[in-house]
């Protein structure tokens, strides 16, 4: 934000923090480790340790940020998370994260339609240049909860192969762990194997991602490329949905979603009907138009 006038300090935890370590807006980087800011004692120690600052925003909104944003000297200005709101699942369909975070920097005089952009350079791309196919297509497979995780990218992959497409698979060896899917052989799975700026890298070359509600679909929107989000037991109207330029999304709009703000690994049908009511055709159908 050096073009507003002022100069931005950048606290997040490690290993995220290496998604900001190139990023030329930022003047000094701080990775926290998360198992260190565990008790009270430890957070306002931390917190004392970052010396004193004009303003001191919240974009996170949970206790730890609170209490850290509370002890650090400066005056605060606190992202409004909207939470209760949806846990009550009083959807606004208006309502989106991003422009949530812009309304937090007001009182600063910073105005505009401002979108995620992470930085990377010549040498992440060149880190995986010899590894990715031509005219590729990425899926992100993973996610946190079951709920969310969409069962057949699998059969997505073999249609969009037949139509000449190359899929590669991104994401953590957690993801690769909880997916049951058999790919078919031509697809590259990088999954437990790059760093998150490999991924990122990996994600700027490619026609399009494809992606559950997860952070896939928002390293996608990060670096420009277009995304097409599946959603199972959460909901677009959480604000996390891709905006109109970004990409599209997949919602069955059943009775039952969404079922819970950040997902779970049961569903009370017991078959993920959110999910699994969402054909592959469709699937390709959609990321066909978003190309």
């Amino acid at each position: 934000m050096y073009q507003s006038g002022y100069q931005v300090d950048f606290l997040t935890f490690k290993p995220f923090s290496q998604i900001f370590e190139k990023d030329y807006r930022i003047k000094n980087l701080i990775a926290a480790d998360k198992s260190q800011l565990k008790s009270f004692k430890d957070i306002l120690n931390f917190s004392k340790s970052l010396g004193k600052y004009d303003y001191v925003i919240d974009l996170h909104g949970n206790l730890r940020s609170f209490l850290l944003s509370t002890f650090t000297k400066g005056k605060v200005f606190r992202y409004k998370k909207q939470s209760l709101k949806r846990r009550l699942k009083m959807l606004d369909p208006n309502f989106n994260v991003v422009k949530a975070y812009l309304d937090t920097l007001k009182p600063l005089g910073i105005l505009g339609d401002y979108r995620p952009k992470v930085i990377l350079d010549q040498e992440d791309l060149n880190s995986v240049e010899n590894l990715i196919p031509q005219n590729y297509i990425v899926i992100g497979a993973g996610a946190r909860y079951l709920s969310k995780m969409y069962p057949y990218y699998d059969q997505v992959a073999e249609i969009l192969i037949s139509k000449g497409y190359n899929i590669v698979l991104v994401g953590s060896k957690e993801d690769k762990e909880k997916d049951k899917a058999i790919y078919p052989q031509q697809v590259i799975d990088f999954r437990g194997k790059l760093s998150i700026r490999q991924s990122l890298a990996v994600i700027s070359k490619s026609k399009l991602v494809i992606s559950n509600d997860s952070a896939v679909a928002h390293m996608a929107r990060a670096v420009s490329v277009k995304v097409l989000m599946i959603y199972g037991s959460t909901h677009p109207y959480f604000g996390f949905a891709p905006l109109k330029d970004e990409g599209d999304y997949i919602f069955k709009g059943l009775k039952c979603q969404p079922c819970t703000l950040h997902g779970k690994d049961s569903c009370k049908y017991g078959d993920f009907r959110c999910l699994t009511s969402i054909s592959p055709q469709k699937v390709v159908e959609k990321s066909l138009s978003l190309l």
